[in-house]
């Protein structure tokens, strides 16, 4: 019995059933082990939740080393809830900061990940007040794409994330 495997049943209760449904009882259920299993390797929701949110990150790097891209908007593609995968990921995320929002010790960690993502921004050649829109941005691109069905969500980063890059790329 692996930990993978909870923090597998961790993102498929998020992402399907939402925060309210997360219990050491759904993850084992959802994981397929026994709920002594889950606190074994978790003892708290809240150290759950961290690691299943790191799990997802893991998920998200691995997808945009394998999807190689080449431009920021291929980057931020890979974040975006295009597709089922990445909305499964979404909607971990959003989990993750509606739980944050209410723990302090998540939302320390959540602090200090968002910056490490602005600091990769910035590493890309993004000044640090683009690197906080662009951040901004894509959070709620990412939220708004969650409330529409998926054949509406590649116009609406049309709209809104290409005419931002665009405008970046032609500062820069």
């Amino acid at each position: 019995m692996s930990a993978t495997r909870v923090l597998d049943g961790v993102l498929r209760v998020l992402a399907e059933q939402g925060v309210g449904a997360l219990s050491v009882r759904s993850v084992a259920a959802a994981a397929g082990v026994s709920a002594a299993q889950v606190q074994y390797y978790y003892r708290t929701k809240s150290e759950l939740v961290r690691a299943a949110f790191d799990h997802a990150g893991e998920q998200l790097l691995a997808d945009i080393a394998a999807a190689k891209p080449t431009t920021l908007m291929g980057v931020v593609e890979q974040w975006l809830p295009l597709d089922d995968p990445r909305e499964r990921r979404a909607r971990v995320w959003l989990a993750y900061a509606a739980i944050a929002a209410a723990d302090a010790d998540l939302a320390a960690a959540s602090a200090r990940l968002d910056e490490e993502l602005r600091h990769w921004f910035t590493d890309q050649g993004l000044s640090d007040h683009a690197a906080a829109q662009l951040f901004a941005l894509v959070d709620g691109v990412t939220l708004q794409c969650l409330m529409l069905p998926l054949s509406a969500r590649r116009a609406l980063v049309a709209r809104t994330m290409v005419p931002f890059l665009d405008q970046l790329e032609a500062d820069g």
